[in-house]
This record gives structure tokens, sequence and C-alpha cells, in this order.
């Protein structure tokens, strides 16, 4: 008899315990982008003059801004993050830079959040894709709470453009991750340029990076596009970013009549000439994934976990359809 209740305990122990994992059947995802250190502007409006203690001094000045950022991912606790915008400082010499690894100083500002946060608590692949304000290595990253399966980066921008010439230069990093009763996910952090740019337009960085999703596509997989795409929803050129490419704007999704949601405002840098804020940054999942969005909302705003860029962030939460 007692065998029996045993049996039926241990039973019910994995029902519950199913039904838990199923619950948890969740992924929450983060972008943004940092604005390479520009938040505080370097003392010497030359930064390409900056020396090696003018710029740790900037660095270390720098240090609420990155404390902000890591107090609010210590309370998001996303799965994923993936950042734009990462500056590192490059020094006065751009000919050793293929010397040294993206990421390996400790002025990288991923590093810095990093070091802020309790625990190892991420992995991470990085690569960067030109100097930013003539003296900053920029790049993209990704942060991920699961072991990396396979890590990548390739430039979008034309082969012609010298990301040590041209701040043009766009390089992308991809990940793949398995997340625990998610699945295979594949993230790319993105940051392009502008749509109508003589030199590096956007559609033809935007078509270079569609055809990297479907190379490192896989069966049954979750495809993520998260980052800054510097075009404004809500205007014929977004719409290029879903016709015929199986992608689907997850916080429209979740927030149908957020469609000019600002994530920036009027004047930052790249949009000089704009005079109202636009939505330009998304998380794009691939709509025959399972994944189906829960919430979205914008963070580090006035309001909730404070700015720290010129850019807001997005948060989406997502389950998978048969957890529901």
């Amino acid at each position: 008899m007692a065998l029996a209740i045993v049996a039926v305990t241990s039973l019910a122990a994995c029902a519950t315990q199913k039904a838990a994992e199923e619950s948890n059947a969740t992924l929450s995802v983060l972008t943004l982008n940092l604005h390479t250190y520009q938040e505080m502007r370097a003392d010497d409006p030359q930064q390409a003059d900056l020396t090696l203690e003018a710029a740790q001094q900037h660095i270390e000045a720098y240090g609420p801004i990155l404390d902000r950022v890591a107090a609010g991912i210590a309370e998001l606790d996303p799965d994923i993050i993936c950042f734009q915008e990462v500056g590192e400082w490059a020094g006065a010499s751009r000919s050793d830079r293929d010397l040294v690894e993206f990421g390996a100083t400790g002025s990288n500002m991923v590093r810095q959040i990093i070091e802020r946060l309790p625990g190892p608590r991420y992995h991470v692949t990085m690569d960067w894709s030109h100097y930013g304000y003539n003296v900053w290595l920029e790049g993209s990253a990704i942060l991920s709470k699961y072991p990396l399966l396979a890590t990548g980066s390739r430039f979008i921008s034309h082969a012609a453009t010298d990301p040590l010439e041209s701040w043009k230069a766009r390089n992308v990093p991809m990940a793949k991750t398995a997340v625990p009763h998610i699945g295979k996910v594949t993230v790319f952090s993105v940051h392009t340029g502008w749509w109508d740019d003589p030199e590096e337009p956007f559609q033809e960085q935007y078509q270079r990076l569609l055809e990297w999703t479907r190379e490192a596509a896989e069966p049954s997989s979750i495809t993520l596009l998260c980052g800054d795409f510097n075009i404004p929803a809500g205007t014929p050129t977004y719409d290029y970013l879903f016709d015929g490419t199986n992608f689907a704007d997850a916080y429209l999704r979740a927030n149908p009549g957020g469609m000019l949601d600002a994530t920036v405002g009027g004047g930052i840098d790249g949009w000089e000439d704009s005079d109202r804020g636009q939505r330009i940054d998304y998380i794009l999942v691939n709509d025959d994934s399972l994944l189906e969005v829960t919430r979205a909302r914008r963070v580090f705003t006035e309001d909730y976990l404070g700015r720290v860029s010129d850019h807001v962030g997005i948060y989406a939460e997502f389950e998978t359809a048969k957890a529901r």
C-alpha cells in the first residue's frame, strides 16, 4: 500500500514538475544602443586627440551611467541582450587594431557593464564595425544566459567600405544558443545605415543580412533580429522590413497602438534634421516560429530605469505557443 502511495505521489510530482516546466517556456530579450560613451561628451571637442589618461578619466566619469545599465539588466533579468554602439577606446594608432581583439581591453562598454553585474551571468560575443567619433572602436554585442553553440560576425556594408576609414561600415555579430523549454535561438545584433544613403543604402545592407539569416537558419529554430535599424516606423520604408521577409515586429504585436512610440528623440546623432521622435529600434522574430510575444515595452526611459543613451531600450517577453 505504501509503495502505491509513493508511486502515485511520484507521478503527481512529475506532473507538477512538467506543468511548471511548461509554464516556464519563456524567453526575454533586451536590445539597447549604448551610444559609444557619448552621453557625457569628452572635455576635448576633438576626441581623436584624447590621451590614454584623458580617455580613462572619461570612462571613469561615465561610471554612473554604466551602473544604471547594469542595475536595469539586474531588474529585467533578460535571457538575451543585444547591444549596439558598444564603445571601446582605440588609442591614437589605428594600424595596430588587428593585433587586439575587440572586447579585450577594460575600456569596452560591455566589459564595464558585466563587471557591475552580480556573478558570471552571461556568455558574450561581440565585434566592431568602425571608428566612432574618430577615436572609439564601435561595435555590437550579444549576451546570453545560456552557452553559445556557435558565433560569427559579418559585414553587411559594401565590401569596399573600409572600417578603418568609414564610420558607415556595419558589422553584425551572430550567436546561436539553446534556451530551456524553448529550443534553439539564433540572434543577430543589428545596426544598419539609412534608407537613402548614397554610399551605404539600407536596402543593400538589409538584403545581405537576410541572406545570412537564411544561411544560419535551422529547421524549427527561432531567429531574432534585434537592434537599431535607422528605419522609422509608420513609413513606407518600415514596410520594407517585412515584405516577403517572414519577420514580425514584436513590439507592435504586443502594443497594436504603439507604431509611433519613439525610441529616439529629434536631432540625435544621425538624425540631426529630424524635429520629432521616431521608433527605429526593433526586435524582429521569424513569423513561422512557435514564439508569441506576450509583453513588450520601452525601457531605460525617464520614467523607467533612467536614461542611459540617446536611444531607449526595447524589452520583450515571449512564450511558446504550445505553452499557452
